[in-house]
């Protein structure tokens, strides 16, 4: 019996043991828990209400201000770098200048070398528009059209389209004969040589000419490419080359089969050349053998085409 009791004695000292051990561990989890909780907060407060007093505190005036303050900070910094980079740095300076034109009116070098000198200017103060219009003026016998491009960061392309190259003038004088290329308003664009693809123009006159310019004003020099031109797309014939006899202000030209063609240049050019074609049926002009067709003559019967056989 004594035996028998101690056993039991003991039992209950352990179970006793354990209980008082697993009220510290709770105990101890409690007061761990309520340490990570902000001071003078309820240890049982819920976590809705704890992230509601984090975000109150976030938007604290204190907080705002800060906030701002970096906000400043960030987009002065900003705004400096690209100031730097507009004014200072040479990111947006002009490195590079090309030129595309059609035509050879104006030589390479020449409108090369005028906008070289953008180099070293900022690409975003080059105003277009202006520089269109000064190359426009300064090539204003050569150019017809250009465009200004920019490329960024550091590039300026022009695209130049040029009057076009119209006729081969061949000046003959007492001493000596020249030849040029005038372009369509009558400028000379080349010297000293001939296209094979365009007609050459004949003018006998006592003075050479000297260096680029307007050889014939365009108020004579369009009616002689008209009468060409028309005379052509009427026809179909080529014309190899004319004389213009500026002092009888007439324009002979000989076509590819052989034979002149006398025109007005102060009467009605289309009127001239359509009077031809009504003649047709009677003067078979691709396969009669002739040495000239006369169309100035005006008057009564201004359908008569003056003509003469070989």
């Amino acid at each position: 019996m004594f035996f028998r009791k101690k056993n039991q004695e003991e039992k209950s000292l352990h179970s006793n043991l354990r209980r008082r051990f697993h009220h510290l561990l709770i105990a101890k989890r409690k007061s761990s828990a309520s340490e990570t909780l902000p001071k003078g907060l309820p240890k049982n407060i819920s976590g809705r209400r704890h992230i509601k007093s984090i975000w109150s505190r976030l938007n604290s005036p204190q907080l705002k201000q800060i906030r701002g303050l970096a906000s400043f900070i960030i987009i002065g910094g900003i705004l400096i770098g690209v100031f730097y980079i507009i004014f200072f740095s040479p990111f947006f300076t002009i490195t590079k200048v090309t030129v595309e034109k059609n035509g050879n009116a104006v030589p390479e070098t020449a409108i090369t070398a005028f906008l070289e000198r953008l180099k070293g200017r900022n690409i975003l103060f080059v105003g277009t528009d202006s520089l269109t219009q000064e190359i426009e003026q300064t090539f204003k016998n050569e150019i017809l059209l250009v465009r200004i491009k920019k490329s960024y960061p550091s590039a300026i392309k022009a695209e130049a389209e040029e009057y076009p190259a119209a006729v081969n003038l061949r000046v003959i004088t007492a001493d000596k004969t020249q030849k040029f290329v005038l372009n369509q308003i009558g400028y000379s664009i080349l010297e000293n040589t001939e296209l094979k693809n365009l007609p050459t123009l004949i003018w006998r006159t006592n003075k050479p000419f000297t260096g680029k310019s307007i050889m014939i004003k365009q108020e004579k020099f369009t009616p002689i490419l008209e009468a060409m031109k028309r005379f052509t797309e009427v026809f179909g014939l080529k014309i190899a080359e004319g004389e213009w006899k500026s002092s009888e202000r007439e324009l002979r030209f000989k076509t590819e089969k052989n034979f002149e063609v006398w025109i007005d240049l102060t009467a009605d050019i289309n009127g001239q050349i359509l009077k031809l074609k009504k003649a047709l049926p009677k003067l078979d002009i691709y396969n009669t053998p002739l040495e000239y067709i006369d169309l100035r003559i005006a008057g009564g019967d201004s359908e008569k085409v003056i003509y003469k056989k070989r």
